[in-house]
C-alpha cells in the first residue's frame, strides 16, 4: 500500500527527539531535526537537504527556540529566505510554519516567544504559506506555560505536549 504523502519536518531539537513517523505511519515521514540548531544553521544545511529529499507533499517547519536563548532575534529574514528556498524546490507542496512553543527557563522570555510568533505568523502570511499557532495550546488556563506539556527541564516537550502538537498537525492533515 502506498504512503498518503510525504512529510518533512524540519528544525530544532523539539522536531528530532519526536518519532513523527510512528504518529504519521499513514505517511512517509522525513525528521530532519537537529538539537541545538538555529535558523542560521537550518540555513547552512538547506542545499543538502533540497538536493537529497525528493519531492515532499507538505513541509513543517520550526526554528528559532534557541536563536532567542542566545538572544537573537534578527533571524526573520534567514527564515524568509528558507520558506522561498522549500517554495522553489517543492513547488506543489503545502509549507507550514509552527509557532514558536511557551518556555519555563530563566534564559529564554515568553514574552520575547510571543513577538516572534507575531513575527513569524505575518511571515507565513507575506510569504503564502501557513502558519500553525502551537503555543496557545501550551497554556494553561491563566495564561502560563502549562508544565504538563514539557520536561523538567523546561524546554523540551513531554509525552503530553507532543500528544498535543501531533493532533494539531494531524487536524492538518486531515
Amino acid at each position: 500500500m502506498g504512503y498518503m504523502s510525504k512529510l518533512l519536518f524540519i528544525g530544532d531539537s523539539l522536531i528530532e527527539f519526536f518519532d513523527w513517523g510512528a504518529r504519521f505511519p499513514e505517511h512517509l515521514v522525513h525528521n530532519l531535526g537537529i538539537a541545538g540548531e538555529t535558523v542560521d544553521g537550518l540555513a547552512r544545511r538547506l542545499d543538502r537537504v533540497l538536493r537529497d529529499l525528493d519531492a515532499v507533499d507538505r513541509v513543517f517547519i520550526m526554528s528559532g527556540i534557541n536563536n532567542l536563548a542566545m538572544e537573537d532575534s534578527g533571524f526573520i529574514g534567514t527564515y524568509r529566505g528558507i520558506i522561498r528556498s522549500f517554495a522553489v524546490r517543492y513547488p506543489a507542496a503545502r509549507i507550514t510554519v509552527q509557532s514558536l512553543l511557551p518556555v519555563l527557563y530563566p534564559f529564554i522570555s515568553n514574552e520575547d516567544i510571543q513577538q516572534m510568533n507575531l513575527k513569524l505568523k505575518s511571515l507565513a502570511a507575506e510569504e503564502g504559506v501557513g502558519y500553525v499557532n502551537l503555543h496557545d495550546h501550551f497554556l494553561d488556563d491563566n495564561g502560563n506555560p502549562d508544565p504538563s506539556c514539557l520536561v523538567e527541564d523546561g524546554v523540551h516537550v513531554s509525552n503530553e505536549g507532543y500528544r498535543i502538537w501531533s493532533g494539531e498537525i494531524e487536524k492538518l492533515l486531515g
